[in-house]
Formats: structure tokens, sequence, C-alpha cells
């Protein structure tokens, strides 16, 4: 197919997206998602390309090995859906679809771990338990409405901003910052931890430590506890080590009888 012309719609678009959601429904052992992959590129490839045989070459194409973080595959897919309608309308007749997913699959794969894993449910966990001390009956919803607002509003705008852009990463990170949203949600998460444990004054009484003490000097305690965590943060530590170290620490002081 030659010209120039544009063939992937946005409802064309909206089909791949809802396809990419199920990335993680299939793996294959030796190929990752590479299953998901090419289900979500469907769409575009029965668009793209009417004969059969061109577009059975197409698909297969896309079943080479494929692994990164799950939500941020969606940039990806929608850049190999530019990609491949730059190849049917002729404006690149061999586009390096192969290639530009193997350089994007390893970085933004850090980057969703660090985003999402590190960073983004810990802080809707963190705001889902501050509810549930609270009698709260909706801080499980609560969580979900966090998480999915994110990942799924993210998910959808990568993919239209990878189509868009042909798969500039670069300038996409530029414009979002999602190193510095990272750090944020980490630090909101150590500040609701903090809030948290200024809390415990209110919490019932199997959870209240044997000795008495003023909700001013608890509040304080917690206070401290929350920067000297942020401290750690700041200084590179690692948020599942802090994380981590701080269960080992709370379930040593139970088993202790101090709380």
């Amino acid at each position: 197919m030659n010209g120039s012309s544009k063939i992937i719609g946005i409802f064309d678009l909206f089909a791949v997206f809802r396809r990419a959601l199920l990335i993680q429904a299939t793996w294959s052992f030796d190929k990752m998602q590479t299953l998901g992959f090419a289900y979500a590129m469907e769409p575009a490839l029965r668009k793209l390309y009417p004969d059969p045989a061109e577009y059975g070459e197409r698909l297969k194409a896309h079943l080479e090995y494929f692994n990164t973080q799950p939500y941020f595959a969606s940039f990806i897919i929608g850049a190999a859906v530019r990609l491949e309608e730059d190849r049917a309308t002729g404006r690149n007749a061999a586009p390096d679809i192969a290639g530009l997913k193997a350089a994007l699959m390893a970085p933004l794969g850090a980057l969703g771990d660090s985003l999402f894993w590190g960073a983004l449910k810990p802080l809707a966990s963190a705001a889902a338990t501050a509810a549930l001390l609270t009698g709260s009956w909706w801080a499980p919803f609560l969580f979900l409405a966090i998480f999915n607002t994110w990942h799924i509003g993210l998910r959808m705008g990568m993919l239209f901003w990878g189509y868009a852009s042909g798969g500039d990463a670069v300038a996409f990170m530029e414009k979002y910052h999602l190193t510095k949203i990272a750090k944020r949600f980490k630090v909101m998460s150590l500040s609701i931890l903090g809030g948290i444990l200024g809390m415990m004054p209110f919490w019932r009484p199997e959870f209240n430590p044997p000795f008495r003490a003023p909700g001013v000097a608890m509040s304080l305690s917690a206070m401290l506890a929350t920067l000297a965590l942020i401290a750690a943060l700041r200084r590179s530590g690692s948020p599942v080590k802090l994380m981590l170290g701080l269960a080992a620490l709370c379930i040593a002081l139970a088993y202790a009888g101090v709380v």
C-alpha cells in the first residue's frame, strides 16, 4: 500500500488500548509478553494490511521477545502502531520496529517499576490503611481509586503519546518528569505513614503500647520517625528496604511486648 494518508484513527487506537490492558493475560516462557503485545497490535495490523498474507507476516513479526513494565508497554505499543502505519503508507518502507522495542524495553521497565511498584502502590496502600484505621468501610475502594486512576490514565496517555511521537521516549520523560513524580509519591507515602503512627493513641486497646504517653509525645515521635525516613530516602535509600526494615522493627517490638 502506498501513499501518505493517515489510516489509523482514534477508535483504532482505543481498540489497541483495550487489548493492551490484557498484555499479561498470557505469558510465554521464552518470549515473555510477546503474545500480549501481538494481541494488542492485531486491530491496527488488520486495518493496515487487508491482504491476509501480509497481515499474517506482520503479526508474526511482533512475536519476537518482549518484556518490560506491563503498564509502560503501552508507550511501545503506540510507537509500534505508528511505525507500522508508516510502513503501510510508504512513509517509511523499512522501519526498525524490532530495534525500537529492544531500545525501549529496559529503560521503560526500570522507570515503570520505580513509579508503579515502588511509589504509586505504596502510596495507595498507605492512604487506604490510614482510612481503614479510622474505621472507614470504603478504605479498600480508596486504594483502587488512587491506583487505577493513575495507572489506567497513564497507560492510555502513553499509548497515544507513543503513537504521536513515533517512540520518542526522551521527549515523553522530559515533558512529564515521571522520576520526580515517583519521588513525590514516596515522600507522600512516608508522610502518611507518619500520620498513621501519630494516630496510635486513638487505636484500639490491643494496639496501644503498655505504657501511657501524652498524645503530643506520640505525635512528635511519629513526626521524627517520618523525617528520619524521608532523610534516608533523599540519601538514595531504597524505599523497599526502608519499608521492610520498618516492618521488621514493628514485628520485633510486638513480640517484645512493647506495642
